[in-house]
């Protein structure tokens, strides 16, 4: 499963939170666009979905920035 993350700002933040989570192992595959694209081995999408949403907004630093979560099958 592909997880895009779309953000034009703290992309780098985005990526290290990512990639050091204990729940889901994410491998980042570089960029397209605005979008940050990590791939996953997880079956179930909608917790790996919660997980990576539910951990962007816990960022203080991400307070009040728009970035976008999508799941591309």
């Amino acid at each position: 499963m592909k997880i895009l993350v779309g953000s034009v700002s703290h992309t780098d933040l985005i990526k290290d939170t990512l990639l050091a989570l204990d729940k889901v192992q994410l491998k980042y595959e570089g960029k397209k666009g605005l979008n940050m694209i990590f791939t996953c081995d997880e079956v179930d999408e909608k917790a790996t979905y919660r997980i990576v949403k539910d951990t962007l907004k816990a960022l203080p630093e991400l307070g009040g920035l728009f970035f976008n979560v999508t799941i591309e099958k």
